[in-house]
């Protein structure tokens, strides 16, 4: 188990909040690559801006992931807009290669470079998204297609450096991956199911909204 892993191709963060959509809202999720070593604290990376604290960030979200290569299957479901999709277009902290929803799991404890991070639930998609991409079924899809990456909580801070492996220390019994996780969270039939679940490490958010 503990032999699975993923590079780090990319880390990045958002310096200034920028306005977004027609009322010009303050949104973090245009970001940019870092290419030199960074501290994460337990609310994220150093100098990463999180503007809307309801949604975004905080200690159960403190760093988003997102695998490279969910953006082939993205710009297959919109050819016309294949330009827009590449790192970090859904505004992902770490960019990574190896790993996906289907291999990761709820409670996942990774090592990467000085810091330890718990997987802590999947990313809920919003409109700044779709505004951002240019299209009003972006989101859709990726909760459709379960590809909307994970969250962290930051167990231990340290510093992580581009090329960094994600390895993976720990995970936990009864735990489920955040493919099946959606599944069951997709299903009107079985979304109630997740409050009686007590899945371990997902965060109590993902309780409240099932």
């Amino acid at each position: 188990m503990c032999s699975m892993k993923c590079r780090l191709i990319d880390i990045l963060i958002s310096p200034t909040p920028k306005p977004i959509g027609p009322n010009g809202v303050a949104t973090g999720i245009y970001k940019k690559s870092i290419d030199r070593r960074i501290m994460i604290k337990k609310l994220g990376l150093e100098g990463d801006i999180q503007v809307d604290k309801r949604v975004h960030g905080g200690l159960e979200k403190a760093i988003y992931q997102y695998p490279f290569e969910n953006y082939k299957k993205l710009k297959e479901y919109f050819p016309q807009l294949s330009d827009n999709f590449n790192t970090p277009s859904v505004g992902e902290n770490f960019s990574t290669v190896g790993l996906s929803e289907n291999d990761v799991h709820i409670g996942d404890t990774f090592v990467l470079g000085e810091t330890l991070l718990q997987v802590s639930q999947p990313r809920m998609p919003c409109w700044k998204l779709n505004h951002k991409i240019g299209n009003a079924y972006v989101s859709s899809v990726l909760i459709n297609e379960s590809i909307t990456g994970w969250y962290y909580r930051v167990i231990s801070e340290g510093s992580i450096n581009t090329n960094d492996e994600l390895i993976l220390q720990e995970r936990q019994a009864g735990s489920i991956s955040i493919t099946d996780l959606w599944k069951i969270w997709k299903d009107p039939l079985t979304r109630k199911d997740i409050e009686k679940m007590n899945i371990p490490g997902l965060s109590n958010e993902w309780y409240s909204i099932s």
